[in-house]
């Protein structure tokens, strides 16, 4: 009771200081210190002080508190993720092969890789006008402004080669024979003796000319 008395008088003094103060004109805040509570927990009364109120963080400034960042799942060791993953390609490693060993030059389509001297050949004066004689059928076909050019000592050219066909036999027997490796064939107006192998021209006679 006797605390209950003593916050009556601290009251009392302090409104009429305030009282006064006012009525001296003076601009002078009071400050009200709330009551304390009373907690009856069957005995004597006690007091309660008032708690201290918390300090809130300014607006726009950062508290003193860490901030917690959300953690990013990582993918688990041997699992594969959602992201495709790029293999880098391996680059070829050349092949040393057999030590000292220099791969020699590749032989030019429709060349020979040697050239051999070229054996003696001639044809007769009257086989021209037999031969011209024998195709004539065929020598109406003729495409002169796309027909080949061929030379002695040159070589068929790739794209013509299966076109040849062998001077028949009863044909053949009225020409000098070839010399050994050689054949006769005719193409496009052309009867040429050459090599079947290098395709190597060892003769010709153009029966257009």
């Amino acid at each position: 009771m006797n605390i209950f008395r003593d916050h009556r008088f601290r009251l009392g003094m302090e409104l009429a200081m305030g009282l006064a103060l006012l009525s001296t004109g003076l601009n002078v805040r009071v400050v009200a210190y709330p009551a304390p509570r009373f907690i009856d927990d069957g005995g004597s009364a006690s007091v309660q002080a008032p708690a201290a109120p918390r300090p809130q963080p300014r607006p726009g400034k950062p508290s003193d508190r860490p901030t917690i960042q959300p953690v990013r799942p990582q993918p688990k060791p041997g699992k594969p993720s959602g992201r495709p993953t790029i293999q880098p390609v391996p680059t070829p490693r050349p092949n040393p092969g057999r030590p000292g060993f220099q791969p020699g030059p590749r032989p030019n389509p429709g060349r020979p890789p040697s050239v051999r001297p070229l054996p003696p050949y001639q044809f007769r004066p009257g086989n021209y006008n037999r031969m011209r004689h024998y195709y004539h059928s065929n020598l109406g076909y003729v495409n002169r402004a796309h027909r080949p050019v061929f030379f002695v000592g040159g070589y068929i050219p790739f794209g013509v080669r299966g076109y040849f066909r062998p001077v028949p036999a009863n044909l053949l027997v009225y020409l000098p024979p070839p010399p050994s490796g050689y054949v006769i064939g005719y193409f496009d107006g052309y009867c040429v003796v050459y090599d079947p192998v290098t395709f190597t021209i060892l003769n010709l006679v153009d029966l257009l000319n």
